[in-house]
């Protein structure tokens, strides 16, 4: 990488993150018996995950792929309660 890069280096997206462990939560509440709370976190990851993918077409931020990765996991999750 070139030391003098006028970019910024990239980084994680605050909301792909919070995306990604609102779903991998969600599915951890299901498996473990309180689907009431693993169907609010299904509810917020999808949400998180919009706002992430958009945040991530900055050249600034990554974390689309994880964002897709919670919308995903949160569409699978919802319907199973």
């Amino acid at each position: 990488m070139d030391q003098y890069s006028l970019r910024p280096p990239q980084r994680m997206g605050l909301s792909a993150i919070l995306a990604v462990l609102a779903s991998l939560g969600s599915m951890f509440f299901s498996c473990s018996g309180h689907p009431g709370r693993g169907l609010i976190l299904a509810a917020l990851s999808i949400p998180f995950g919009l706002f992430g993918f958009i945040r991530a077409a900055s050249p600034e931020i990554k974390g689309g792929i994880a964002s897709i990765f919670a919308i995903i996991v949160g569409i699978v999750a919802l319907p199973s309660r």
